[in-house]
Parts: structure tokens; C-alpha cells; sequence
């Protein structure tokens, strides 16, 4: 992945580490966050997060976003390996604001971008999916670009969420215009 930086970017975003560890349990806890993130989805993410910080096989890419030099949002990235659907494959991207304080304040839809131009360029499709009744998260992504191409429900919480698409180009291209 390459790292494209612009003038105007106001986050920057680094892989957890492992002094971290509990900053990120201890914000993946929150009530606010465990409202859309609990039972066998929260535990794969500890889970996950265990193997990303110990070398182990790792599902994911953990980050931290970074607010000059205060932590406050958790991402979550994986790949999509090729397929009949994502011919040059895909990434998918949860995310989380943690820190209460910046909370309601509109940085979502620009951290958004930032976290995609930096990490994620050289993909060309992310994927998200957040669950139907979060409408605060479908409104953010819709306003990111993220398009809603399907519905499902989910293995690891069985409520319907919606699969959300966004094309890196298309992102590209608008913020150009």
C-alpha cells in the first residue's frame, strides 16, 4: 500500500502496537462502541487483535487514527482475495470513533478519506457493512461515497446489515472536482 500524503491532512494512521494493547480493549468496551461491536464479533476482534500484536495469523490490519498525536478512532482493515465479484479483489474497513470527545463533531466522513488515500490506495473497492438500524454510520458512509449494494445478515450477529461499496477511483475523482 502506498502512503499518499496531502497538505491538508489533518490524521494520520499507524498499525496498533503491542503498548496499545490495552488502550484498545479498554475503548472496545465502551458502551457506545459495544452497541454494534459484542459477543462472537467483539471476540474474534480480541482475538484477531492477540494474533496481529503477537505474529501470529492475523485476519486483519489493526490502526489507530491520530488527531496530531491523540489516538481516538480504531479501524479495521482485511483483505478480499479475487474473485468472480472483486476481480482485482477488495478491502474491507470497520471503524470506530473511541475517544467520546470527538464524538458528533463531523471528522468521520474526512478521516475516512484520509484513512483510504494514505493506507488504502492502490485498492480499488472498499467494503463496509454496518447494520441496518446503525443509521448514524449508513449516513457517514453514504456521505464518505460508499453506496449500498446489498443487504445480508451476518454469521457473527444475525441482524440485517447492509454491504456498502465504495469505489477508490470514483473517491479520487470527486475530491479532484
Amino acid at each position: 500500500m502506498s502512503n499518499v500524503t496531502t497538505n491538508k491532512a489533518r490524521f494520520c494512521f499507524k498499525p496498533v502496537d503491542k503498548s496499545q494493547h490495552e488502550l484498545v480493549l479498554n475503548w472496545i468496551h465502551q458502551p457506545h462502541i459495544n452497541e454494534w461491536l459484542h459477543g462472537e464479533g467483539l471476540n474474534n476482534t480480541i482475538k484477531d487483535l492477540d494474533q496481529f500484536l503477537n505474529h501470529g495469523e492475523p485476519w486483519a490490519t489493526h490502526w489507530i487514527a491520530y488527531d496530531k498525536e491523540i489516538p481516538f478512532a480504531y479501524l479495521i482493515t482485511s483483505e478480499v482475495e479475487q474473485s468472480e465479484e472483486y476481480p482485482d479483489g477488495a478491502m474491507t474497513l470497520d471503524l470506530f470513533i473511541c475517544r467520546l470527545d470527538y464524538i458528533g463533531k463531523g471528522l468521520s466522513v474526512q478521516m475516512i478519506h484520509e484513512f483510504i488515500l494514505s493506507q488504502l490506495s492502490d485498492v480499488k473497492i472498499v467494503l463496509i457493512d454496518p447494520e441496518i438500524s446503525n443509521e448514524r454510520a449508513v449516513h457517514v458512509y453514504k456521505k464518505a461515497g460508499f453506496e449500498i449494494i446489498g443487504e445480508f445478515i451476518a454469521s457473527w450477529h444475525p441482524v440485517p446489515h447492509y454491504k456498502m461499496q465504495l469505489s477508490i477511483e470514483a473517491l479520487k475523482n470527486k475530491l479532484k472536482a
